[in-house]
Order: C-alpha cells, then structure tokens, then sequence
C-alpha cells in the first residue's frame, strides 16, 4: 500500500430519528444560521418548515436564502454571501442537494474572507487556493449523488464564461450532516439516475487509474458500486422505499470520503474535469448525466488505446462475474456489461442528446485543457491531449450510429 492521510471531520447523524441529536449539536456552531435551499421542492415537500422548527425550538435565529440552481452559479453565492454578512450569521445550513451543498461552502468561505466574488477563488483563476477560512458548514443532503456533506470540495459555475470549476479547502468539510432517508423518497427518477452515475464515477475512477497497491480499496469500491448498480433498480420499482433509499444514500456517503482511494497512488479526476467542461458549456446538464454520457466511450477509448485494461477486467470479473482468460476480452465484457445497464436504467445518450452539438467538441477540450490540465493535457494513465479528448467526445456520437445499425 502508498502512503495516506485522511481526516474525515464531520460528525454524521444517519436515519430519520437522529433529528434531535443533529439539531442539538447545531448549538456549537453559533445562533444565527444562514439556512440555504435551491428551487422549492423542500419548501413544497415540507421539509423546509420542519428543519426551521427544529432551528427556533433551539433558539437558533433563521435567514433563508433560496434560488441556488443545479451547476450552482457563482453570481448566486455572491448575492447569498452578501445576505449572510448583513445578517453576522455564524454559520451556514445547506438543505438539499449537491448544488446546495456546494454553494453553501462557497458560500460560507466568502463570508469568513468578507469576499463579494467567488469566482477569483476558484481552479485556474488569480486567487485560487488563497482563502484562509470558512464558516462552520453543515448539511443536509436530499439527494444521493456528491457525497458534498463529507467532502472539501464545492464546483461552482459562471454562465459569463461557460466555465465550472472546483474550489477545494480541509476547512469546507461539513462539520456535522444528517442523513435522513425519508427526504429522498420524493426524488424524480430522473434525478435519482443522474445521482446514481455520480456515485459509480467517485469510485471507478480512482479504481481503474489508481493502480494494484491496495486491494482493500479495490473491495471497498467494488462493494460501492455493486451496492449502486443492484439498488437503483430497485428504487425504481419502489421509490418511496426507505430503505432502500438510505442504502443508496449511503453508498453516496462511502464513495468519496477517502476511504476509497486510501493505499492507492494518486490518479487525477479525469471523467470529472471532462464533464465539468460539457456542463461549464451547458449550464443544463446534470453533471451525473453527463459523466453517463461519457461513460461508454471513455472506457472504450481507454481499451483502445491499452490502458488499465487490467483493471477493467477485474472490475468486470468482480462487478458482474465474468470470466476471461484474457485481459482485453475481459475489459470488453466489462465495457458491454456496464453499457448494458446504462441503456437498462435509462443512461444512455449521446452528448449531442444533451445538448453539445459536435461543433462545440474543440471549444469544450480547449476549456478542459485550460482549466484542469494546466493549459497542456489532462491524464488517464497517459497524457490525453485536445485532440484524443475531441475524439473521445465524438465516440459517443459513433457508438450510437453503430448500436442503431445493429438494431
């Protein structure tokens, strides 16, 4: 095994009876909260008012911040920042998803730096890694995706420049989260696809890029994402299941907490900072929609080009029982057994479908390259420059041509 450290700070309260015990522990933090919701639909479900009942009862004063979008904008967390600072909160609620997860953080750095603009702070701008602090950050997720209630990171987006790009700080770890099944049982099953992507992509990642040195990790993500691809279907069929929901919070939670990479070398993001492109040009897309879109030809274009193919195959062997005397064959079967439930849980697209016509192809590689590979290349287990990134997005045009042939 390599070398690791890990720090995972934040104190997690899981199942709808912890209520009390999480709101308690809120105390700590101050009495006066900027409580930060997206669209509505906490506010239309009801759990808006029952989190701001448990706030008063403890006399923790309340201001509401509402409207973070999905791809959370960095002139919205701007405006919230500035709410927060006339109001002197102490610290920040997030309740929702990792949109709202993510802003808060932003959110509560701005106010900490007395800020009025995140974007100079974020990946390939001029203050990048510069902030000293933030608020205490705690959370609620409604979504099971980003895992963004343990982790430093929050991915900011600005329309001006049809950019998306990350900030990342040990003192944006929430400090507590609760994790309550019962508010992600009104998830469209939209949204609960995209989250479900996201989840898989936090672990394969590492997984196939991060080498052989640990095999703990390998059974540690393996179980992850068995536990994703046999669930979601599930929750399907039963969507206001509980259970069945906090099984797939909680494998949300395990997939990015560190643990997943503990022991391994350090691989890079590589289907993220490519996704982060597509959705920086298209502020609509669900960031886990298009890490599926992705998906498929990523993995196809590892295989042809011969690398990780090992590791391809032991996930297949271990994720749908294949057997293979051959490292390439397995790696196919992997591929195809992954496709499969792709297109069976309705992830399955072109990125022409979501709305990145193929003229845009070199504009978004030139944005990857720019922001997340230094203004040179990125890596997947070897350099990936503009034009093998360009024709990896156009695979996914080809792969669909092919398929509709076939049929």
């Amino acid at each position: 095994m390599n070398p690791f450290e890990l720090h995972i700070p934040t104190r997690i309260f899981f199942g709808k009876n912890k209520a009390e015990a999480f709101f308690d522990q809120l105390s700590e933090y101050g009495s006066k909260v900027l409580l930060v919701i997206g669209g509505g639909s906490v506010k239309r479900l009801g759990y808006l008012d029952e989190v701001i009942s448990e706030l008063e009862t403890r006399e923790i004063t309340v201001t509401l911040f509402e409207g973070i979008e999905p791809n959370p904008l960095a002139q919205t967390i701007d405006k919230a920042a500035e709410l927060g600072n006339r109001k002197e909160v102490d610290f920040v609620l997030a309740l929702g998803g990792g949109s709202v997860m993510d802003a808060s953080k932003a959110i509560a750095g701005l106010i900490h730096e007395d800020e009025k603009e995140i974007w100079p702070f974020v990946l390939g701008e001029s203050r990048y890694k510069t902030m000293k602090g933030a608020l205490p950050v705690v959370a609620i997720p409604t979504t099971a995706a980003t895992a963004s209630e343990v982790t430093a990171h929050a991915v900011i987006s600005n329309k001006e420049v049809k950019g998306k790009a990350p900030i990342s700080y040990p003192f944006m770890k929430p400090s507590a989260s609760w994790l309550n099944p019962a508010y992600h049982t009104s998830i469209p099953l939209t949204a609960t696809r995209d989250g479900a992507s996201d989840i898989i992509s936090h672990v394969i990642e590492n997984y196939l890029l991060g080498g052989n040195d640990s095999p703990l990790a390998d059974r540690y993500s393996e179980g992850v994402m068995e536990t994703v691809i046999t669930t979601l279907p599930k929750i399907e069929e039963s969507p206001e299941d509980e259970a069945l929901r906090g099984r797939l919070m909680w494998a949300s939670t395990l997939a990015l907490n560190g643990m997943q990479v503990a022991g391994r070398k350090p691989a890079p993001f590589t289907l993220h900072n490519l996704e982060h492109a597509l959705s920086g040009y298209n502020h609509e897309l669900a960031h886990g929609r298009g890490l599926a879109t992705l998906y498929p030809a990523y993995l196809r274009w590892l295989l042809k080009n011969d690398r990780v193919t090992d590791r391809m195959a032991l996930l297949g062997s271990r994720l749908f029982g294949i057997e293979y005397n051959d490292d390439a064959a397995g790696a196919m079967a992997f591929i195809q057994a992954f496709e499969a439930w792709l297109q069976e849980n309705g992830l399955y697209q072109r990125l022409s479908d979501v709305g990145v016509p193929t003229e845009a192809f070199g504009d978004v590689a030139d944005y990857a390259i720019k922001t997340y590979g230094g203004g040179k290349e990125l890596s997947a287990a070897g350099p990936l420059n503009r034009e093998q990134i360009i024709e990896l997005f156009e695979m996914t045009e080809n792969q669909h041509a092919e398929m509709e042939a076939a049929e």
